[in-house]
């Protein structure tokens, strides 16, 4: 199941009317290419509102991607995107709600207190049966972690705002992932769900096998110029060094031998290099685009 965070959709807000053709033939083909993936529920940040909320969510419609504000509301009160969808995966009822930092929002949208939103989504959703919740966070990192840390009714929190990757990291229930790379890789997790009680990554001990061996790659190279190193400075430095970097790997070593327990998880980066397979259709789309509009404004030089 893939789900976005927002801000996917424009480079810039507020956006200039001369550049209104090329943003919108750019966000087209990202809508599409998020509904050709299937995506289970997408979140508004306030860039992917610059085209404006009727067009933001007519295109969305035609692409068949569902997109989620709980908290962003409209001059008469009404809500212009979905609070929450629940979607059938592996035998679980995953509820999916999304909210958006308050702050630089265009025109005639604004957002109510993001944290009060979420926790009312969250426990809606548990109300409604759901046995698995995806927070959306459209957030600063910091801002998303004290709400998480202040309780939050959320199996797994995705937060997106600030370009800045992280995790996935345990924060007390809840696992919090800042997957972000301006759209250069995807994140992918994937959660046991037949395991119980706090978030563990069952990938720790290959990482940590992986920095030993770093480490002691390292040290052989210590030694080897430890054993031509003729001051009585350069013995000394060397040797710290040495026993430095052996702590670090009696460490890593502990940490490899370590069984994770609990509710696992495993987390990897699926970088979109060039050699990364492409799908025809968004290919095309892309080759138009370009064709037609040439790259968005804030990416010439």
């Amino acid at each position: 199941m893939a789900v976005d965070a927002g801000d996917s959709l424009s480079h810039a807000a507020p956006l200039r009317e001369a550049d209104r053709p090329g943003a919108e033939a750019r966000a087209r083909v990202i809508l599409s290419a998020l509904g050709r993936a299937g995506v289970a529920a997408a979140g508004v940040g306030e860039r992917d509102l610059a085209l404006g909320v009727e067009w933001l969510s007519r295109a969305a419609r035609e692409a068949s991607v569902p997109l989620l504000a709980a908290n962003l509301r409209l001059p008469d009160g009404a809500r212009p995107f979905e609070p929450h969808r629940i979607v059938e995966v592996g035998g679980q009822r995953v509820g999916i709600f999304a909210v958006l930092a308050r702050g630089a929002l265009p025109p005639g949208v604004a957002a109510d207190d993001p944290a009060v939103a979420a926790r009312a989504e969250a426990h809606v959703l548990r109300a409604a049966g759901a046995t698995f919740v995806i927070a959306l966070l459209h957030l600063g990192f910091e801002e998303a972690r004290a709400l998480i840390s202040e309780g939050l009714a959320a199996d797994v929190a995705i937060v997106a705002h600030e370009g800045r990757r992280t995790g996935p990291e345990p924060v007390g229930p809840v696992l919090l992932a800042g997957p972000a790379d301006r759209g250069r890789d995807l994140a992918a997790i994937v959660l046991h769900l037949a395991t119980g009680g706090r978030w563990a990554d069952l990938g720790a001990p290959r990482r940590a096998e992986a920095e030993r061996d770093a480490i002691e790659r390292w040290i052989g190279i210590a030694r080897e110029r430890l054993a031509r190193a003729e001051s009585e400075a350069d013995r000394k430095s060397l040797a710290d060094f040495i026993a430095l970097q052996e702590d670090r790997a009696a460490d890593a070593s502990r940490r490899a031998r370590a069984q994770p327990a609990g509710r696992l998880f495993e987390a990897r980066v699926l970088p979109l290099a060039e050699e990364a397979a492409e799908d025809p259709a968004t290919s095309a789309e892309v080759d138009a685009v370009r064709t037609g509009h040439g790259s968005p404004p804030d990416a010439q030089e």
